[in-house]
């Protein structure tokens, strides 16, 4: 009796703790929290830099992940399109091409640590060719 009742102790401590996730562990996280909304703001903002033509805009957040390190990374899958926007804002929209406006992917990484004077756009894979 007493071997079955420490078994099931033993059990039962273990599902508990492994339903907290682990230090280090990536996890999903909701897009909306202030820190996740502005890891994707950088990066975009970060990929507009090197599109000398037209902004592009999230349209569409697929998946966000965080993980603890030195900082915090913060991970996205995110659905974009270009927005007709030319990255001077002074400059009104134009009309793009339907081609051009069609969503595509992009995959994002940002590493974000109180001791760095921004984040930093750690990966920006995305799958269209930038006009």
């Amino acid at each position: 009796m007493f071997w079955t009742t420490a078994a099931l102790v033993v059990i039962l401590a273990f599902a508990r703790v492994s339903t907290y996730p682990l230090v280090g562990g990536i996890m999903h996280t909701d897009p909306n929290i202030p820190q996740v909304k502005d890891a994707l703001k950088f990066a975009v903002d970060e990929f507009n830099k090197q599109n000398v033509v037209y902004n592009s805009e999230v349209v569409k957040v697929i998946t966000a992940t965080s993980q603890v390190v030195e900082g915090a990374v913060y991970r996205f899958e995110v659905e974009m399109a270009i927005s007709g926007c030319k990255p001077c804002a002074q400059q009104k929209c134009a009309d793009v091409n339907v081609e051009l406006t069609k969503p595509y992917t992009c995959y994002f990484e940002v590493w974000n640590a109180p001791w760095l004077e921004q984040p930093k756009l750690m990966k920006n894979d995305c799958n269209i060719k930038l006009p």
